[in-house]
């Protein structure tokens, strides 16, 4: 049946020989006049009764798209007669305006038509469907079939919040969720709509190409198979990286890889789950729009920390929220953390808690979780950002808004997150769809300042070059694009000696700087002026320098990647025949042990009053939180905010304390 629609559909257009605009969001003109390629005469009387009696049938196909023209023979007998028509009624079928059949028969008309009547009308009502569909939140309900617990065609009945997500066509929406709210199903129906209405491609990109797979299995497989419509018109359903519609394609892609990205030109762009994504190829699947008049980017994320990913895209965006009118009050408000739960309760398995209830943060009243689907239905976005760029619109949403989350599931996931640092994350990013920060997770401003003030004397960079041989010295080198940057440290025993050094000792920055390009050479001088006992060398991008640079000081250097595997600060050597050892590290306890010279009084790390601001800056942007590894396993992760390169430039002249000798008469020059 769902294939003799299609030809229906297809044999109305070539009836009419309407063509449609489907460019969003503007209206769709519904018909543009061309010649006719098909028609039907039909000469007929006012005193015939069948005439009357055919007359709706002839209805019927001219509001299917045949062009008729009706001619009454008392007012045009000069016409009656050029067609020799005798009797009425009397049908001319015309093909590109030559006769094809005259009949008295309206039935012998439609015997000639490749479709059946009901088809004609089935295909009628298809095209004025069509006609209708002029945003993608229309589309959405007339086009996509759900299954599971909201099984029929798409509504927003229990995601109210995803009616206007559909119909934003600001150049950038970014939004900041909870999880488990509906915005994925929002950005497939863009998606679909984009491809079948706007006939554009679409580049949808997930954190890994696994992640893509999965998803293009698991949600986009369904989405497609469970609705006729666009089970017909999506073809390579199949292939799990690539849907084809006609001429346009869905693009389902990982962003780690740079192959992935390239040569695929596309005009709207989706990103699922920014936070888990690599910033560099973020950049790169932005690129893929260049050059297209009409461009569109949506991202979508449960966040993780401060301005980061999401979080800090949506800052600079309208940031709307979703408010309601109060059924108590009628004040217009929204629903947030704590205010508008009344806890019941102590912890998390009190069985009070499911005596905790919603309620309005302007009246106090209680408002019913079953009520929702009243209460939301006429609720709005509003942004709390009018002075925001209107190009940039941002949307956040939580689970407070849910109609399958209950207020006594937050407060347990609240009590649960007290002492827990994973479950406090997952109920800040997963049920508040807000980034969180836990204690001594990060270094702050006036750790920097406490750094300074630590020192046994003040001191500045260059201040306190070596004179002599005698000092226990380090460097380490970070590795960038275009510039490189390197932390020369000076280590302080002021504790009995134990297994790990570094535990031993004070850190004292003494200089901090940067190379550009192939300038190696002066890492070359900055050993000799500092009587560097053992550098650390980042060994990417630039891995030949990095290790020429090592041969040149065999025995007082090495380079370093950051690998998973390595327990703790323990340290794998690779390449010891070479010239050029690679010492392998686990990132999190190194940059963990690092960093937390910072976060203990007094501080066990020492700055120069003059240290750089960008020193400082990129110290701060590490942030520390917590996520489950493949296994389930509770680990710690630094998420870097911005650049980092001098935090990781410290970190590796703390590695190089573990190769550095304490006997240190051996001198580096003569080298």
């Amino acid at each position: 049946m769902l294939q003799r629609l299609i030809s229906a559909a297809l044999l109305l257009l070539a009836l009419s020989g309407c063509q449609q605009s489907v460019i969003a969001p503007r209206p769709i003109p519904i018909h543009v006049p061309v010649p006719h390629r098909i028609s039907l005469l039909v000469f007929h009387a006012s005193w015939c009764l069948p005439c009357r009696a055919a007359a709706p049938i002839v209805d019927r196909l001219e509001k299917a798209g045949l062009k008729v023209t009706r001619y009454d023979i008392d007012e045009h007998p000069v016409i009656a007669r050029r067609y020799g028509v005798t009797a009425v009624p009397t049908f001319i079928l015309l093909r590109n305006g030559k006769d094809e059949l005259r009949t008295h028969s309206i039935q012998e008309i439609v015997a000639r038509m490749p479709i059946t009547m009901a088809d004609f009308d089935a295909a009628l009502a298809e095209n004025m469907t069509a006609t209708s569909l002029t945003t993608c939140s229309r589309w959405a309900q007339h086009r996509r079939i759900m299954g599971g617990d909201f099984a029929g065609n798409y509504s927003w009945r229990y995601h109210p919040w995803c009616r206007e997500m559909h119909d934003s066509w600001t150049p950038y929406t970014w939004v900041l969720k909870g999880a488990q709210l509906g915005v994925t199903e929002v950005a497939i129906n863009r998606a679909l709509y984009t491809i079948d209405r706007m006939k554009r491609d679409v580049l949808y990109l997930m954190p890994t190409q696994g992640a893509a797979s999965d998803f293009s299995k698991s949600r986009l497989g369904p989405a497609l198979s469970l609705s006729p419509y666009l089970d017909s018109v999506f073809t390579d359903t199949n292939a799990v990286n690539l849907k084809r519609a006609g001429n346009n394609c869905m693009y389902i892609r990982g962003t780690r890889g740079r192959d992935s990205l390239l040569s695929i030109p596309v005009s709207e762009l989706i990103f699922d789950e920014v936070d888990r994504m690599d910033r560099q190829q973020v950049a790169q699947a932005l690129e893929r729009l260049s050059g297209q008049l009409h461009k569109h980017v949506w991202g979508i994320s449960t966040p993780t920390v401060p301005e980061h990913g999401i979080h800090k895209l949506y800052k600079d965006t309208t940031q709307e929220h979703f408010m309601f009118k109060c059924p108590h009050c009628g004040r217009r408000t929204e629903l947030v953390w704590p205010g508008c739960i009344q806890v019941c309760g102590e912890y998390a398995t009190d069985p009070r808690c499911k005596d905790s209830y919603l309620k309005c943060k302007e009246c106090g009243a209680r408002l019913a979780q079953e009520a929702k689907p009243e209460f939301l239905a006429d609720a709005e976005w509003v942004s709390t950002a009018p002075n925001a760029n209107k190009e940039f619109r941002g949307f956040h949403i939580s689970q407070l808004y849910s109609f399958t989350v209950s207020p006594a599931e937050l407060v347990v996931a609240h009590f649960e997150g007290i002492n827990n640092e994973f479950a406090a994350k997952e109920f800040h990013n997963s049920k508040l769809g807000l980034p969180y920060v836990g204690p001594g997770a990060k270094v702050t401003d006036a750790m920097i300042a406490n750094a300074v003030a630590c020192a046994a004397s003040p001191y500045s960079m260059d201040g306190l070059r070596p004179t002599r041989s005698g000092r226990l010295i380090t460097m380490g080198v970070d590795q960038g694009e275009r510039e490189s940057y390197i932390v020369i440290c000076e280590w302080l025993f002021d504790r009995e000696l134990g297994p790990d050094l570094g535990d031993s000792a004070i850190c004292r920055v003494l200089w901090v700087g940067k190379f550009f390009g192939e300038d190696w050479d002066r890492l070359d001088q900055l050993m000799a002026e500092w009587q560097v006992l053992y550098a650390v060398v980042d060994a990417d991008p630039n891995v030949n320098e990095a290790r020429r640079f090592c041969r040149r000081f065999d025995g007082f250097a090495a380079t370093t990647r950051y690998r998973g595997g390595n327990e703790g600060n323990e340290i794998t050597v690779k390449d010891t025949d070479s010239g050029a050892p690679m010492l392998q590290v686990d990132r999190t306890s190194w940059l963990g042990k690092t960093l937390g010279r910072f976060k203990v009084n007094p501080s066990r790390i020492w700055l120069p009053g003059d240290i750089p601001d960008e020193f400082s800056t990129h110290v701060k942007n590490l942030t520390r939180t917590v996520e489950k590894n493949p296994m389930g396993e509770v680990i710690g992760v630094y998420i870097n905010t911005g650049p980092d390169h001098f935090a990781h430039a410290l970190n590796y002249a703390g590695i190089g304390l573990k190769y550095a000798p304490i006997d240190t008469t051996r001198s580096i020059k003569g080298i």
